[in-house]
């Protein structure tokens, strides 16, 4: 019985079955190789899991937070205001996976026209700030791809 049945326990598990049960029994090259990609996508999936609602409602602020300031900065950028018009009347605190994404996707509307109206307006210290979290999300990023490696490879 699994005492903390979490999406990314229950993938580690799995991970782990895989690598300690599995792998041992197999011989066949082209077939290690598939259960070594198959270790890769369980681990990125479990680390995923066990984060990736909180870091899109992270984000989603940033740009979000992100955005207003460019339009309180550099005011009367229609497609700012249009953004965050979306974004304040189809935004959703539900914390299900799909309408967490879907704020998300209006939060990255909201970014994108900002970043778009900085950088034509030459404004730097916002574009610098944009950067900043454009690294947010690598972070992220990396840290679902974790220790990625090409399997099978030299």
């Amino acid at each position: 019985m699994l005492t903390r049945p979490t999406t990314d326990q229950i993938l580690l598990d799995l991970r782990n079955e895989l690598l300690t049960t599995i792998d041992g029994a197999v011989e066949s090259p082209p077939v290690k190789i598939a259960i070594q990609m198959m270790e890769n996508v369980l681990r990125n999936c479990a680390e995923r899991a066990a984060h990736e609602i909180a870091w899109m409602r992270e984000e989603s602020d940033a740009m979000v937070d992100y955005a207003r300031e460019v339009a309180r900065a550099l005011p009367g950028n229609p497609a700012i205001d249009a953004a965050l018009g979306a974004f304040d009347s189809g935004r959703s605190e539900s914390l299900h996976l799909d309408d967490v994404s879907a704020t998300y996707s209006l939060a990255g509307h909201c970014f994108s026209a900002a970043l778009e109206h900085s950088v034509a307006q030459n404004h730097t210290a916002l574009h610098l700030k944009a950067r900043s979290i454009l690294d947010l999300r690598l972070e992220h990023e990396n840290r679902i791809k974790g220790e990625w490696s090409f399997v099978g490879r030299a």
